[in-house]
């Protein structure tokens, strides 16, 4: 009996080595390089409209990957049409005051995912 337990632990040692270097066998050769994908928005570009303002016209570059821009308009009167999340690169935001500061950034989202906001544009109304 002896002889028997002695001849079966090499078998059991060789399978467990065997499966331990199959779970870090490499299949390819060179190096490599991984990098996380990143959503920048863009700066976007702003145009008033009229002799005394009335909207002004965001638009932006799109970003790819992106499906949707989450806009943010500083200064001015609260509220605006050109705010929240739109899935198009431009919108016309209302109402608009006039002999103010209009400050806007442009942030990617794709799905619940949140991108970096792009660098703001000032416009004076």
């Amino acid at each position: 009996m002896r002889l028997g337990a002695i001849s079966l632990l090499p078998l059991v040692a060789l399978a467990a080595v065997a499966t331990g270097a199959a779970a870090w066998s490499v299949t390819g050769h060179g190096a490599g390089a991984a990098k996380a994908r990143t959503l920048v928005g863009a700066q976007p570009t702003l145009t008033k409209s009229g002799v005394v303002t009335l909207s002004i016209a965001v638009s932006w570059a799109a970003t790819t990957g992106a499906t949707g821009y989450h806009i943010t308009r500083n200064g001015g009167a609260p509220g605006g049409t050109c705010t929240g999340t739109v899935t198009s690169t431009s919108c016309s935001d209302t109402p608009v005051l006039p002999l103010q500061t209009y400050t806007y950034t442009v942030t990617p989202v794709a799905g619940s995912w949140t991108g970096t906001a792009g660098p703001g544009a000032t416009i004076n109304t």
